[in-house]
């Protein structure tokens, strides 16, 4: 049985179709230094200095290889390789700049970053910051990777194929 190569988190970016690709690898490059230092969680998971990235390559290198396997099954995923890896480079981009110690050692988040709400408007300035624009399908899969929360409906569904896919990898890999 041969073993799936494990990629680093700029090999997979190239997968990843324009014009998305320039822009994460740009995003990528010019906080390299804060993604790798960066932890992945306060206190649940990847909470230790470097998690952030850990974690990062981890849900990408599972969204490149669990495609493949989800698409052998013989039924076509209504969604891309390239979209699962742009959606989960982008899931938790606000951790870097969100999260700090404090002297004494405790991870919090730092002021301004207390709601969801305000990860988000974080992440969507960043992504503006970048000229990154999302479709819809990518959007609602950005949106909801994390689930449904209180958007939850048992008369229509609110989140798309993609989003389960990646809120799949991203439940696991937590």
């Amino acid at each position: 049985m041969n073993t799936p190569k494990y990629f680093t988190v700029e090999e997979l970016l190239n997968y990843v179709i324009e014009p998305y690709r320039q822009a994460c690898l740009k995003i990528y490059q010019d906080n390299l230094e804060l993604f790798l230092i960066a932890r992945g969680s306060t206190n649940n998971h990847q909470a230790w200095h470097g998690g952030y990235h850990s974690h990062l390559q981890e849900v990408m290198n599972y969204a490149f290889h669990l495609y493949d396997f989800d698409e052998s099954f013989g039924r076509p995923l209504p969604f891309t390789k390239s979209d699962t890896l742009l959606v989960m480079f982008l899931h938790d981009l606000e951790k870097p700049w969100r999260i700090e110690l404090t002297d004494d050692g405790i991870a919090r988040n730092r002021l301004g970053f207390d709601t969801k709400e305000a990860f988000k408007k974080f992440r969507e300035d960043k992504l503006n910051e970048y000229g990154v624009s999302l479709t819809p399908a990518q959007l609602n899969g950005l949106t909801y990777v994390e689930g449904e929360i209180k958007d939850y409906s048992s008369e229509h569904r609110v989140m798309n194929e993609l989003a389960a896919f990646c809120h799949k990898i991203d439940s696991w890999m937590a």
